[in-house]
């Protein structure tokens, strides 16, 4: 299979890219797989000390690739799901090192997500996020709605999950999903920049810092993780979803019924 998850590790920093622009980045079951594997390499290598993710081709990650769906039972979508996306989520939660999301184009569902497991957001002028979970009948997962609800706080969280309205870089800045904002052309430099420094810093400091901060709100991620591997499966298997999903190919409204 072609390498669709790239990665490098130098002066102390260990690189994601995220390398499919033909498809604006959106991830398949292999490059989930990959990224994960790459997330738990970094995490246990001494010679990587921040880890910085971007995507290639001017897009950060359009999502899981949902055109890769097929015949699952809610036993496989969960060993998928615990493989995937929730991995990814707990391996952002767990590493002590700090990280770094680079951020332009599109970043949406578990690209969204992504990014919302790092420490820092860098994104440029081009960013538009969205959780579009909501256009397919699913629940949001890979531990977005957690990180959407401790940063925003319930209600304005919701109306994000509910609606999957896209919002602008500017609007993701000023509702504090954005640490600081970048002309497009000199994000990457900037991004590299801050993770090299970080890299070079007190990075026992930091990991005790992410633990303090993460313990300062309840619930911790990981119990909240377990109820998502729980319910996040069975929405695969609902009328919605087949309907959401028959829409999105068709490129037309879907229909849904509640069922």
């Amino acid at each position: 299979m072609e390498n669709l998850v790239g990665s490098s590790i130098e002066n102390g920093v260990g690189r994601i890219i995220i390398d499919r622009p033909a498809r604006r980045n959106a991830m398949d079951k292999d490059m989930r797989s990959a990224f994960a594997a790459t997330l738990e390499s970094f995490d246990a290598d001494p010679a990587v000390r921040a880890i910085l993710i971007s995507g290639a081709g001017g897009h950060f990650c359009s999502g899981a690739d949902v055109g890769q769906f097929g015949a699952e039972t809610i036993a496989s979508s969960r060993r998928r799901m615990k493989q995937g996306g929730l991995r990814i989520a707990t391996l952002l939660a767990s590493t002590d090192k700090p990280t770094i999301a680079a951020v332009d184009g599109v970043a949406y569902g578990l690209g969204w997500a992504i990014a919302l497991g790092c420490d820092i957001v860098l994104a440029g002028r081009g960013a538009r996020f969205s959780m579009p979970f909501a256009k397919l009948g699913l629940v949001a997962d890979s531990g977005s709605a957690y990180h959407l609800t401790r940063l925003l706080g319930p209600l304005r969280a919701k109306e994000l999950l509910f609606t999957a309205r896209t919002l602008t870089v500017e609007e993701a800045l000023s509702m504090g999903l954005v640490s600081r904002l970048f002309d497009s052309e000199i994000l990457e430099e900037e991004a590299l920049a801050m993770a090299v420094d970080l890299a070079s810093g007190p990075t026992l400091a930091f990991a005790m810092m992410k633990h303090l901060v993460d313990r300062s709100i309840s619930p911790r991620i990981d119990a909240f993780l377990r109820d998502e591997a729980l319910i996040s499966p069975q929405m695969r298997f609902t009328a919605d979803f087949a309907e959401g999903t028959s829409a999105f190919r068709e490129n037309r409204p879907a229909r849904f019924t509640g069922e």
